[in-house]
């Protein structure tokens, strides 16, 4: 079994909730409070978000290929992706949207209810890890990056089974995108730390992230892993990392023992030597 020959995944639009999480607009106290009270799943997105939907439909169906050509379009149930979903789809003819709880966005839990000066005053040890530890840390009442992690585990048993020669579509969220590079591309931690703090690497709303067995240069050389990666801004493709280019991954993750001791030397002992003898 393998995974299927093209797996194309698309974070939603911009929602209300970004709205008011990064002030982009200046919301009267009712409709802030309303937004703070509503459960993460429910929030719609915002007309832009809904115009960044189109958006990425065109761009798939100009670079990849018709939406109703993918062999299963998953979308997280959460009314953001579900609404993008819709928008990617257009007006085409014969495409079904399918939910699928696994691909949801990262629970935030109750730290993720709060402001970040609130975050500070109640769960400042948690402030504290995410900084130092953002892929293992865990919100009070969520999910880490590794949660998130098992979960894709999880999901690309059913890409095994299901769809081993097809093309999957997903509209999902940024950090399940965040973790499935980190699954994908074998990192190490220290690999996802740097990825996750360069800021270039960040999903815009309507990002699309794809991977594929089939070299984009020869579709004849078809290969057993995951081995090309795009990643494009849909909006902006100017902007997008690696120049929106394909990018052949390393074909098998690993290291020698020389480099493996390299590695681990970069990670200096705190304890003194001298302790021990």
């Amino acid at each position: 079994m393998t995974m299927p020959r093209r797996l194309v995944m698309v974070r939603h639009g911009q929602s209300e909730a970004n709205v008011n999480q990064k002030k982009t607009i200046a919301l009267p106290g009712h409709i802030k409070n309303a937004l703070n009270a509503r459960p993460d799943w429910e929030h719609r997105l915002t007309p832009v978000g809904v115009e960044q939907g189109r958006v990425a439909g065109d761009w798939i169906r100009e670079n990849i290929g018709s939406i109703a050509s993918f062999d299963v379009v998953y979308h997280s149930p959460f009314i953001r992706t579900h609404e993008t979903a819709i928008a990617i789809a257009g007006n085409e003819e014969g495409i079904i949207l399918t939910p699928e709880d696994r691909i949801i966005e990262r629970d935030w839990g109750l730290f993720g209810k709060m402001s970040k000066k609130q975050q500070a005053i109640h769960y400042p040890k948690t402030v504290a890890e995410k900084k130092i530890n953002p892929l293992y840390a865990r919100f009070d009442g969520g999910e880490s990056m590794m949660d998130v992690y098992g979960r894709i585990r999880d999901m690309d048993g059913t890409l095994h089974r299901e769809y081993p020669e097809g093309t999957v579509l997903m509209v999902t969220h940024g950090d399940y995108m965040n973790a499935r590079r980190y699954a994908i591309e074998r990192m190490y931690p220290e690999e996802w730390m740097a990825m996750d703090a360069d800021s270039e690497m960040a999903f815009h709303n309507c990002s699309v992230l794809e991977y594929s067995r089939v070299n984009p240069d020869d579709p004849l050389d078809v290969r057993d892993k995951l081995q090309w990666r795009r990643f494009v801004h849909t909006g902006k493709p100017e902007k997008s990392p690696y120049d929106g280019e394909w990018v052949q991954l390393t074909r098998r993750r690993g290291m020698s023992v020389k480099q493996s001791i390299a590695r681990v030397a970069q990670h200096k002992r705190l304890i003194p030597d001298s302790y021990f003898e």
